[in-house]
Formats: C-alpha cells, sequence, structure tokens
C-alpha cells in the first residue's frame, strides 16, 4: 500500500483522475490563500445535496471535491495505491467505467437514505467511487496484505468485510462521514464486477458477440480456446523477454497488463 509508484508510471485514467482531483482542491486552496470564498462556490454547485436531487450533474461532481487536506490526501492515497493494479488487470476502458459508475451510483444511492431521513446532508470526495475499486482490488487479488488503519495487517478479500462492516455500524452516528455513500460503492463495485468476470464486453452493446455465436460451434469453441492458450504463453515468454532485456519499465501499459492477468490465472490454476 506504500510502495506508490512514480507518476508518470501510472496508467493514463489514474493520472487523469488524480490530476482532476488536484485541480479542484487547488482552485479551493487559491481561493482561501487570496482571500475569496470558492469552496461556498463550489460546494454550492458541485457538491451532493440531497435537496438538490434534480441537478443531475452533482452525482459526479462531488466526487472531484473534497473537503480538506487530510480528506483530499487520503484519498488520493487510495487511488494511487490500489487504482493502478486494477485498472493494469482490467484495461484503461473498464477502469474508468468502474470509477465514474461508482462515483454516480453511490451518489444515487446515498441520497434516499438523507432525504426520508431528513438529515440535512452536503456529500463530496471521492470515497464513493474507491469503495467501488477497492472491491474490484479485493476480487482481482484477493490475498494480497494491506494494513487496516496503518496497523492490523489483513487480506483485502477480508479486510473489505471490516469496511462494510463498519460503514454499516456508523451510518447513523452523524459523525460527518457519508456512510451511505461509501455503501453504494461498494454495491456498484460488486455489479461491475459481476459483469466484467462474465466477461462482458464493449463489442456486445454492437452486437458483435451475436455474430460471433452465430457463426461459431461448439467445437469451433474448443479449438479456439486451446489455440488461444497456447498463443497465451507464446505471448507471455515474450513479454518476459522483454523484461529481462530492458526491464519492467520498458513494457506497454496493455503488456504490463496482461502480464498482471496472466500471474493471477496461474496462481488460480496452482491452487
Amino acid at each position: 500500500m506504500f510502495g506508490l509508484k512514480p507518476f508518470r508510471e501510472l496508467t493514463s485514467p489514474v493520472r487523469i483522475l488524480l490530476l482532476i482531483n488536484t485541480a479542484f482542491f487547488v482552485l479551493n486552496l487559491l481561493g482561501s490563500l487570496l482571500r475569496i470564498d470558492t469552496q461556498t462556490f463550489l460546494l454550492g454547485h458541485f457538491a451532493l445535496i440531497p435537496d438538490a436531487y434534480t441537478e443531475v450533474w452533482r452525482y459526479l461532481t462531488y466526487a472531484f471535491l473534497h473537503g480538506g487536506v487530510w480528506h483530499f490526501l487520503f484519498n488520493m492515497m487510495i487511488l494511487w495505491s490500489f487504482g493502478d493494479d486494477v485498472a493494469l488487470y482490467m484495461g484503461n476502458r473498464w477502469f474508468l467505467f468502474l470509477y465514474l459508475f461508482s462515483a454516480i451510483f453511490a451518489g444515487l444511492f446515498s441520497i434516499p437514505f438523507y432525504l426520508f431521513s431528513h438529515q440535512f446532508a452536503v456529500i463530496l470526495g471521492a470515497s464513493g467511487a474507491l469503495m467501488g475499486v477497492l472491491v474490484a482490488y479485493a476480487k482481482l487479488f484477493p490475498d494480497r496484505m494491506i494494513l487496516i488503519f496503518f496497523i492490523l495487517p489483513l487480506k483485502i478479500k477480508h479486510a473489505i468485510w471490516v469496511f462494510i462492516a463498519l460503514d454499516l455500524f456508523l451510518s447513523r452516528s452523524g459523525d460527518s462521514i457519508a456512510h451511505y455513500t461509501h455503501l453504494g460503492g461498494v454495491v456498484s463495485g460488486f455489479i461491475c464486477m459481476y459483469f466484467y468476470s462474465k466477461n462482458f464486453s464493449w463489442n456486445m452493446l454492437r452486437g458483435e458477440i451475436k455474430n460471433r455465436r452465430e457463426k461459431s460451434s461448439a467445437s469451433d469453441k474448443i479449438l479456439e480456446g486451446e489455440v488461444g492458450y497456447i498463443d497465451q504463453d507464446q505471448q507471455l515468454n515474450m513479454i518476459l523477454q522483454k523484461v529481462s532485456r530492458s526491464g519492467v519499465n520498458s513494457l506497454t501499459e496493455s503488456e504490463k497488463a496482461y502480464l498482471i492477468r496472466a500471474s493471477e490465472e496461474r496462481k488460480r490454476r496452482s491452487h
């Protein structure tokens, strides 16, 4: 968790999200230094406010605002530490969908709880989106160890349930943390990973999967699977040779993602 990569080596979607979050934070910080009330403007127009639930842009923009330095730094550390591995494994498009869908869904999920409980709330921060990312991390790398509260070592597949239990327990504590938004991020993470585990392809949206099924027979699919397995081994050997010649930093993002996927698949086979 503490072994942060250099910024330039992060995947492009993680870099973009870090920069957008930082831009909003710096804008607010500059306003404070110049004695301009940028915080009121940003919160009034971009934070997620239950009473303003019809202003649909807020369901995304709230995820790029933060309430203070520590709130901002902690969330960005989570994105930097966990988001990059998830993006490498899933690919840039899937990761961006996971992050943005989790942010929007988490906001939508939490609004009814605040409206029906008549609690006034101003919801902001990337935590809902990051909970979706943590669920994906737990699904993709279940046996990796993390430090809960920087103290307790625990496998991520167990730690994620500790986080869920804490949000459920504290949801009505009034501690100024958007626990319902966290829980919405968890739900959205499981939804995304369900479709990802079913090999849902973006090509499905264009109907290409239907055409492939009509042209393929059952025997053809078995043959394609065997040839694919051989080709995967050949591709893995080529990537490993490139690493031995020029080092890991010489790999492209797609090659790094392939290497991570191949490693995880081999671990699962060995078990």
